[in-house]
This record gives structure tokens, sequence and C-alpha cells, in this order.
């Protein structure tokens, strides 16, 4: 997929870039994790046929193109970012999350959209509370505005080594995220339990986790994800950590064409 436009989507008085490329039949919402932004996807989609698919990347507040508002900041704020695109897509939706959006994605399922079509969480962030030592928190928000630092976080949280160009959009990424997305979703966000609505979702949902990843454990995706989801699919990427988009695009990309499409 090459030819792209930004529509921005708005919640509340929040403008949201959302990338849309492709012009396909089947519509696919990418949502991405935390201090990252839609380029995460973006060897996923070399890989996706665009006359087959319509992709909608989604860049949450404060980071990518979206605004940059001193407020929500936290678990609700960031899934209303995510119910606002959703809305704006007049379609059925596979809707495809990574880290801190796979997180989101569950909670705003559980809620069952009207849209929601299916769902595919990679490297999914936990609906249990994930708390780390206080001296965890003030190392990872220590890099922020710096590369060097940044680099080294991003490495230490993959197996694979992603080609150069890739390494550079995800560290450039995390450069430019608000600084009130990194201390708002590590303090208001991954910590807060909402683990009671999986019950409540309702579609088909792939669940991708690395073997080696060192921030979402494959034995806790498999146990507070995809066993806790209605008849979710799990599936174990051996040798790889936490950014699957950029260490695994090609099975990424072969997941969401067999998942989007199953029936």
């Amino acid at each position: 997929m090459s030819d792209s436009m930004h529509r921005f989507v708005a919640h509340g008085d929040v403008r949201l870039c959302c990338e849309v490329r492709g012009a396909g039949t089947t519509h696919v919402l990418f949502a991405h994790g935390w201090i990252s932004s839609r380029r995460m996807w973006y060897d996923v989609l070399e890989r996706l046929d665009g006359e087959r698919y319509t992709a909608h990347l989604l860049d949450f507040r404060g980071c990518g193109l979206s605004d940059r508002p001193l407020e929500g900041h936290d678990l609700e704020g960031y899934a209303g970012d995510l119910r606002s695109a959703l809305a704006a897509i007049d379609a059925p939706v596979t809707l495809v999350a990574h880290s801190m959006g796979g997180k989101l994605a569950q909670f705003v399922a559980a809620e069952r959209p009207a849209n929601l079509a299916r769902m595919i969480l990679v490297a999914p962030g936990s609906t249990r509370a994930t708390r780390f030592p206080a001296k965890h928190r003030e190392m990872t928000l220590a890099a922020y505005g710096s590369r060097a630092r940044i680099e080294r976080f991003q490495r230490a949280a993959m197996v694979r080594e992603p080609d150069a160009a890739s390494m550079t959009r995800i560290v450039d990424d995390a450069l430019v995220a608000q600084y009130e997305h990194w201390i708002g979703w590590y303090d208001r966000g991954r910590g807060i339990d909402v683990s009671e609505r999986l019950p409540e979702i309702a579609v088909p949902t792939l669940v991708v986790a690395g073997g080696s990843d060192p921030l979402a454990p494959s034995p806790r995706v498999k146990r507070d994800v995809a066993d806790a989801i209605g008849g979710a699919l799990f599936v174990l990427l051996r040798g790889v950590g936490h950014n699957l988009p950029v260490e695994r695009p090609d099975d990424i990309a072969a997941a969401i064409t067999r998942f989007a499409h199953a029936p």
C-alpha cells in the first residue's frame, strides 16, 4: 500500500489523525502502542494488498500527527480516541491493536461496538493491573527526550533487529510523543484493572504473542487475554520480542490476511 491520505477524526475538542491507505472492501483499523504512532504498522502495510484492504491507521492523542491536549492521557481518554476512530468508519471493521492499543481494544470491544467485526491483538497489554517498581518508572521516564536512551529502551524490548529505517522511525515517534502521554499511560492506564469486562467481548479474536517478549510475556498474554476472551485463538511467535509489527511484519500481515477473511 503506497498511496495515502490523512483524515482527522474528532474526539470532543481533540483532532485525531487517521491515515487511510488502500481502497479495498475489507476495512482494518490499526491501533499503536505506548510512545508510538500509526507508523509502527508501515512494514505490515507494505505486505497487504491495497486493492483488497482499506487500512485506517490511528494516532492516539499526544502521538504522531494528532492533537496534544494536556488532558485525557489515561485509559478512558485513549479508549475514547479509539471509539471515535472506529465510529468514523462506515463499514464492518477488523481492529488490529498492539501493546497499549491492545489493552484499549479489549476495553472498547467489551462495549460491543456495532461495526466491530473481528479483532487481532498483537503483544497486547493485559487488562489486569500491570505495575512496575518505582525505579523502573524513573528509568523509563528518564528516557524522555533522549534519542540514545529511547533507542536502548526499544532495543531491549526486541529480539529481532528491524531494518535501519524501521528502527529510526520508531525512535523518532517516541521522541516526538508528548510528555503527558509518556507519564499518563504509565500512571493512569497500564495499572488499571478492567479484566471483568473481557467476558463481554463477543467478536472473533486472535491473540498473537512474542515468545521472548519482556514487556508482555507470552504466558501472561495467554492467561490474561486469550484464555479470558471466549473462543479466542492464540498464536505464539518464537524468537521475537515485543515490537512484532517491525520484528515479524510478514507474520502479522499473514495473520491479518487469514483471520480477516476466516468464516
